[in-house]
């Protein structure tokens, strides 16, 4: 793995075969979002882009009572003292949202808890969502004086529509686990004791898939939600036709004849 300079004490990372952990590591309180958190996760992440034995990243808080429970709040004084303070504590943050959704890989938020606010936004910046069933979803924005960003909240209504977004948002309410399934917010619920094997077993199966398809389904899918004159045709295209011409397509015809697993390798 390439240098990783992780300077906040507060993110983990661990590669274990091809699936990388990014780990939410600020237990003391409950993995609140603090100072440096977001500018270490972005570098955990660009070492996994960067790194072709990594094929899937599954992020996580530490322990089992919380994904990301917020922002730190005690750090609000200084981090959103006024409107410029505040859009300098929303750069760091974004600039790490922009990375996981252009990682071209998948990405999995794996959810113990309490996954509440900027944890929830970080929750929907992955690909899918396991969860366990007593975690706990809400976006506290309205009990806060906030007005939640327009970035996150395209994220939230692409996933369950703007009458559940704005319930949740107006509300503030908690979402437990069925719920939260139910509205399309979350992928799977799963026991405590089962989520972290389940979603292992899944990356792996995502491991073992044709890389150079996997990375257009998700580049495709996430131009399909930008209006039609901000989508890269040329690149959708050029993306078809590497796959048609890939080593990866003639491997999955010869394997489906010789009845046996493919084995891909991403070209």
């Amino acid at each position: 793995l390439m240098a990783m300079n992780l300077t906040s004490g507060l993110i983990g990372a661990e590669a274990k075969g091809p699936i990388g952990w990014l780990i939410w590591d600020n237990p003391s309180k409950l993995n609140a979002l603090s100072p440096g958190m977001s500018e270490d996760a972005l570098s955990v992440i660009d070492a996994y882009a960067a790194d072709p034995a990594i094929k899937v990243v599954i992020m996580r808080g530490a322990g089992r009572k919380a994904f990301i429970s917020g922002g730190d709040i005690k750090s609000f004084d200084k981090t959103r003292a006024n409107a410029e303070a505040a859009r300098l504590a929303r750069e760091a943050p974004g600039k790490l949202r922009h990375g996981m959704l252009n990682l071209e890989k998948p990405l999995i938020a794996m959810i113990h808890g309490y996954c509440l606010g900027g944890g929830l936004g970080m929750a929907l910046n992955a690909d899918l969502r396991f969860a366990s069933s007593d975690a706990q979803f809400s976006v506290p924005a309205a009990l806060r004086g906030i007005a939640y960003a327009p970035e996150g909240l395209k994220s939230l209504v692409d996933l369950v529509g703007p009458s559940v977004a704005k319930d949740i948002m107006f509300s503030a309410r908690r979402l437990k686990a069925d719920e939260a399934l139910r509205v399309g917010l979350i992928n799977r619920v799963l026991d405590a004791e089962d989520l972290e094997a389940v979603t292992v077993a899944y990356a792996e199966t995502l491991a073992a898939n044709a890389p150079l398809s996997i990375r257009a389904s998700k580049f495709f899918i996430n131009q399909l939600g930008l209006e039609r004159a901000q989508r890269d045709e040329a690149r959708m295209d050029a993306m078809q036709r590497e796959a048609e011409n890939s080593e990866d397509f003639k491997e999955a015809t010869r394997s489906f004849v010789e009845k046996r697993k493919p084995v891909f390798q991403g070209r």
